[in-house]
């Protein structure tokens, strides 16, 4: 079974300015708040011949967008987390149906169609690993978007969680820093900063490059993350970055990240790209 650690801890990115195989947690887009009831019966009545854009995101049950992280997808993993609300041993299968289509090499696009797993409920975590060929891989580029439906065959087991994990070829440069909105809200509670290491006296950009991160229940979001270093000349400096421009830093070599906030009610992540000046 996958390392559920690896899928709920915060990452480190680094990508170099050539091609660079990227693994990247995705938070994946649900039609329903878990927890999930979705039966095998859900994943079918694919239309093969809609080559409408958006018609796989749109008949799944659930996606993960991979429009600005990949320029190739060479593997898509889940985890299925299940509760079953009757005692001894859960009953049926947990399973995943991933839905693509064929893009050959004139860009010409076959039909819909779609991979499928499941597997018993020994563990209450199901996980699965697909490694597509690059003809139906590239249906996800050209979506941007990975659709499947995850489902169980007894009514009584739900689905609480699931996570996404994607490898390819990133289209991303420079480094992305994942804040967790709980971990790392400084406020009333005992929040802690993010420490991460760069090259001292270098000039880097700092960017918001995608941000779930939301301070109450409500779901309002936060819209900057502080940045506090020691700059070349010895000064201590507190930065904004923010989600409409870069910021700029050049630092002795280390910063510290964080979201002000309170780290009882807050969650979800915010991932800053931190990039050197000259990289492409």
């Amino acid at each position: 079974m996958l390392n559920k650690a690896l899928f709920t801890s915060a990452f480190i990115l680094s990508i170099s300015a050539q091609a660079s195989i990227a693994t990247v947690n995705l938070k994946p887009v649900t039609k329903s708040s878990f927890p999930l009831s979705y039966t095998k019966a859900d994943t079918e009545g694919l239309d093969y011949k809609n080559k409408a854009s958006g018609y796989l995101s749109g008949f799944a049950k659930a996606y993960v967008d991979v429009s600005k992280h990949f320029n190739t997808v060479e593997s898509v993993c889940f985890e299925v987390d299940t509760t079953y609300s009757g005692s001894g041993s859960t009953p049926g299968m947990a399973g995943i149906t991933l839905y693509k289509y064929f893009v050959y090499s004139d860009a010409h696009r076959g039909n819909n169609s779609f991979s499928g797993s499941a597997g018993g409920l020994a563990n209450t975590t199901y996980s699965k690993c697909f490694n597509e060929n690059d003809g139906f891989a590239q249906s996800f580029i050209r979506e941007g978007q990975i659709s499947f439906t995850p489902y169980t065959t007894d009514e009584n087991v739900t689905i609480s969680d699931v996570r996404v994990r994607v490898s390819g070829v990133s289209k991303v440069r420079g480094e992305l820093i994942s804040l967790n909105a709980q971990t790392n809200a400084v406020g009333l509670h005992s929040g802690e900063m993010l420490t991460h290491i760069v090259e001292p006296n270098i000039t880097y950009s700092l960017e918001i490059f995608d941000n779930s991160a939301v301070y109450n229940q409500e779901g309002d979001k936060y819209s900057a993350v502080g940045v506090s270093y020691i700059n070349s000349k010895g000064e201590k400096t507190l930065s904004t970055v923010n989600e409409f421009s870069p910021s700029f830093v050049t630092t002795q070599g280390e910063l510290s990240l964080f979201i002000i906030g309170d780290n009882a009610s807050s969650h979800g992540e915010v991932l800053v790209n931190i990039k050197k000046v000259n990289e492409g």
